[in-house]
């Protein structure tokens, strides 16, 4: 079985070595096996790492992460409202009072898609998930871009968030859960089987359009301030772009 020191493990995490170590004295993460004085680092701590950066990423607490972590044998399914009791609830007016934006224009957010709550059955939930992505707009609008304007460019990507999403579901049905519906397993085996390829799918879609976002925007950015930019923005440019590709 292959294994890592702590850096190299870091470094297929995506994570910082300080990271890892709070995760483990938070009894996040196994402990390594050691050889001598080193300590070693596994396939399931990989593993383990991801599944914590995918509950984080769907807005759970460390200490929601660490009860759902305790419970290796209960599916772990992003909609499950088992799993919402673990993280702590909140009403629309909790997101208002913690990101200081009204309660009306968060449900005018809200119908216009941007803010979308985990629903559970008929009740929508609201998590430290919702609070963050409100404040994320919040800082967008400070930096100096209209509302209005935000919007019709939300408009834009929801559209398309929801083609990508359509695709993606028909992958999975066609690929994943229709395969698995024929493997031989217990209902529950392929329900489980299920659950953690959906999440492996999720965190693998959201990474690459983020990353493929990410590296758009700043092509775009860039042939924009090269075309018509003055000597100082299209150095400070030159400068973020290799920044961001580890070549500065």
């Amino acid at each position: 079985m292959e294994t890592w020191r702590v850096d190299e493990l870091a470094e297929r995490a995506g994570l910082s070595v300080e990271v890892i170590r709070s995760y483990q004295s938070k009894g996040l993460l196994p402990a390594p096996r050691h050889q001598g004085r080193v300590a070693l680092y596994g396939p399931k701590h990989l593993e383990r790492l991801a599944t914590i950066r995918d509950l984080k990423a769907r807005g759970h607490s460390l200490r929601g992460v660490a009860a759902i972590l305790s419970e290796p044998r209960r599916p772990v399914s992003p909609f499950s409202a088992d799993e919402l009791r673990q993280e702590e609830r909140l009403t629309l007016s909790d997101v208002a009072e913690r990101t200081g934006m009204p309660v009306p224009m968060l449900r005018s957010l809200e119908a216009s898609g941007v803010l979308r709550p985990v629903r559970a059955g008929n009740e929508a939930a609201y998590t430290a998930a919702d609070v963050r992505a409100v404040r994320m707009l919040l800082m967008l609008v400070g930096s100096g871009v209209p509302m209005e304007a935000f919007m019709s460019v939300a408009r834009i990507q929801l559209d398309a968030a929801d083609s990508v999403a359509q695709a993606a579901v028909g992958l999975f049905m066609r690929y994943i859960r229709e395969p698995l519906l024929t493997s031989g397993l217990t209902q529950r085996q392929e329900a489980e089987r299920m659950v953690a390829s959906f999440r492996l799918l999720v965190q693998a879609a959201a990474g690459l359009i983020a990353y493929n976002f990410e590296r758009t925007m700043l092509e775009t950015v860039q042939a924009e301030i090269e075309a018509h930019g003055n000597r100082s923005e299209r150095a400070v440019m030159r400068r973020e772009a290799a920044r961001r590709n580890d070549v500065a």
